[in-house]
Parts: structure tokens; sequence; C-alpha cells
């Protein structure tokens, strides 16, 4: 019988449990997971603190059943000997240590929340917004915070200070780079969703950082920019790092984004040890450079090869677009593949094509504004990238942008593509394929 040990059981982890146990049903799969409970959902985090989740213990859930597959919560996995292919675990609970041996080893270790070197950050009254533990701690301070900072403006600052704000706190948002969003948005598109966030009562500050955190036991303000902003609750959303320690102390290498450096099997260097979710280094299919993706969509795909691979399988991951999509105030806005300035940075020409239209007909009621901006590579005239904010519809889009993309469809193809159409649902012209015409004109 393979035995099979999976350090970790977030969406990387437990996929990959899943994989294992169908591919190989004889095998023998240990899971150790260090938090107390099996699974969790820390994209559901910042809308439990809005309340729209009226209960965050809704975010908690038992391990699914699966055959041969047996989950340790509270242990935590504290050394790893690749060449003997040992774990050394200890129980949380009875501090006892034991040792898991195995077969195959899935390092699915995930991420924890960067918190950046600002003066003042470990006093009362300042959050990360990460594990379950951080939600409840934020949902516990709403009762008496008026006034609410969140550094950081990515899709969990957002949604964390859209959540604050219709808690009926007064917030401030800020960004250190110039605009919001800006692993996901170019300038002009993330302009909509400043907008929208001042129109609902939230001041952003982009292009600074944070200089302090102030206050004596307890946060009273920030220092941004030369002024002092009174603050007695500040989230720090400056974004995750790969948890990579018990893969560097044993030996394995890194990528050069930090993450744990697999090939598309999700192999490590040290054999029989495999590396999924935000723990593990990618890369990005356009580019075909190393990137980091974490992502739980992705974390799910790496997590299926890494699991079936381990038990006997042959499977490829094929890489990442980082298709995300993040909402706010009513708005939805997703993107796929790369921005402008990614695109720069890879040293890819690109042409834009951007357009805002209505969702239905003009004469039809309801009809509301989406924002689509495309981005193609000139020479072959591939699409590159895609971001959408709308109301309505930006999630379907994007994703159908990035099934085009991954499949190297030039924007000819998208502009030629067939849709449906009636009035109460869409537009007659789908705003893909006037997206599309626009970037052809420039063309």
């Amino acid at each position: 019988m393979k035995h099979i040990a999976i350090v970790g059981f977030e969406s990387a982890g437990m996929t990959a449990a899943a994989s294992a146990s169908m591919t190989d049903p004889a095998a023998k799969i240990t899971v150790i997971e260090r938090r107390p409970y099996a699974i969790y959902h820390p994209c559901g985090i910042p809308f439990a603190i809005g309340g729209e989740v009226p209960d965050i213990q809704k975010l908690i859930e038992p391990a699914p059943p699966m055959p041969n597959v047996e989950v340790h919560t509270a242990m935590e996995a504290t050394a790893l000997d690749a060449k003997a292919r040992k774990v050394e675990v200890q129980e949380l609970k009875t501090k006892k240590h034991r040792t898991v041996e195995y077969d195959a080893l899935i390092l699915a270790t995930g991420s924890y929340a960067f918190k950046p070197p600002i003066p003042g950050i470990a006093l009362q009254g300042v959050h990360a917004v990460k594990t379950v533990e951080d939600g409840k701690a934020i949902i516990d301070e709403l009762s008496r915070a008026k006034r609410g900072a969140v550094i950081g403006g990515g899709s969990i600052g957002l949604e964390t200070a859209a959540a604050l704000r219709g808690r009926g706190l007064e917030v401030v948002l800020v960004e250190e780079l110039p605009s919001v969003l800006p692993n996901m948005l170019d300038p002009d598109m993330a302009g909509l969703v400043t907008e929208r966030l001042r129109e609902n009562g939230v001041e952003v500050i982009c292009g600074q950082g944070v200089r302090e955190i102030i206050g004596k036991k307890r946060v009273s303000s920030i220092s941004v920019g030369g002024r002092e902003l009174p603050a007695d609750l500040v989230i720090v959303a400056t974004g995750v790092k790969p948890e990579v320690k018990l893969a560097e102390e044993a030996g394995i290498e890194l990528g050069e984004t930090g993450g744990i450096k697999v090939d598309e099997h999700m192999r490590t260097d040290a054999e029989g040890v495999y590396a999924a979710g935000d723990c593990a280094e990618t890369f990005c299919i356009i580019t075909e450079r190393p990137a980091l993706s974490q992502l739980s969509t992705a974390a799910i795909q790496m997590g299926k090869v890494a699991g079936i691979n381990a038990a006997g399988g042959e499977e490829t991951f094929e890489g990442t677009l980082n298709t995300a999509v993040t909402t706010m105030f009513g708005l939805e806005i997703a993107s796929t593949g790369l921005t402008t300035n990614a695109a720069k940075r890879a040293g890819i020409d690109s042409i834009a094509g951007r357009v805002r239209t209505l969702d239905k007909p003009r004469y039809y009621p309801g009809g509301r504004p989406i924002t689509v901006k495309l981005l193609v590579e000139p020479k072959e005239h591939r699409l590159i990238g895609g971001q959408i904010v709308a109301s309505d519809g930006a999630a379907e889009r994007v994703n159908l942008l990035a099934l085009a993309i991954k499949k190297g469809m030039i924007v000819e193809e998208l502009s030629r593509i067939d849709y449906c159409y009636v009035p109460p649902v869409c537009d007659v012209i789908e705003p893909l394929m006037v997206a599309a015409e626009s970037v052809l004109r420039k063309m």
C-alpha cells in the first residue's frame, strides 16, 4: 500500500487528497493540518466582516469523507527529511512528537499574511485579514470602532474597506502604488473603481504609503503623506507570502519568486516531493516566466495535478493567467492575463482597446454601464489580457477571455464569436466584440 502524506489542507491540499484517492483507491493518505479545524474559506472573511455572511463560523467546515484519507488537525509539521522520506510532526494540544513516513509527499503549506515593517504595526486594533481568527477579531472591534483605515488596495483591501463602510465606519484606503488593484487593472480601469469607492464615502489615497501607525497601546491614527488621519481600527491587507519554511529547511530549492520551485508535474527537486498552491511557484502562460498565483482557483488546479502524480498518475499543470474577480459596492471587477505594465516588464508590446457601453439595449429599462479593455500583441494579433468593470457579467466574460487566451485566440477570432441576444439579458452586440473591433481599428 502506497503512503501519501500531505502537509496543509486548504484548496490545494484538499484537492490533492481527493485526486490522489481517486487515482489510487488503495493508497493510504495522511493529511497534516495545524489549524484546529479541517477546512475554512478565507475569501469569505471580508463578507463576514460586512455581514453578508451572517455567521463567520459558517466559513469553517469538516473534512469531506474520502476513501483512505485521514485528516489530522491541530498537528504541525515541524521538520522534513526528504532523503529519508520522513516528516516530523507535533500534536499541538499534547505537544507530543511523532514521525510520519511517506512514499510521496505533497507540500500544500499555503501562505501567510505579509505585514510590512511599519512602526506601530503591533499595536492593539491592527489586524490582518487572512484567518477566521483575524475575521473574528475584526468583527469584535466593530461595536466600538468609528474610523477604519485599510492599508493595501488589492482585492482583500477593497472588499474589507467596503465591509467596514457598510458597517457604518468612516474609512480611508491607502495604496502605496499609483492606483488600486495594481496587479489586476491598468490605471484607467482602476480609476472607475476608485470613483465607486469615493461615491460610497471611502477616502482613497494612492501613491503614498503609511509611514507610521500611531498610538500608545492601541491605535489612534495613521500617518500618510504628512497627514495624521484618525483611525481606531486598522486593517493590513498588503498581500501574502508563500509559506516555505518547511521546504527551505529541508534543502528543497526555491524559485526566483520565493515559492517552492516545481516543474509542470508539480515535482520539487527532492525525489517523491511535490508542492502545490500558494507555496508553489508556477509560470505565466503568456510570458512563460516564473510566477506566483495565490488564488484558490489556481491552487485547486495545482493540487489536482500534484495529487494525481503523487498517486502514480501522469498529469501536467499548464500555467496560470491569474484570472481574478472581486466585488464591492455593486461593482464586479475582473481581469485575466497581463496588464499593460506587466506586458511592458515582460518585454511584450501591446495595443489596447477600451470601450464603455451598456449591458442591455439603450431602449430597454435597467441597462447598466460595462467597460471592457482588451490587450493584444500586435505582431501576431494574440490576445494577452482583458479587464472588465461592470455591475454584472464581468466574471463570466473574463472567464471566456481566459479560455480564448489559453487557446491562443487572435483578436479577429474574438470579433467573430457566436453570441446570444435578447433585450432583457444582453445587448445586440456583445461588449467583448465591440472591444475587439476597437483594437482592430487601432491596428
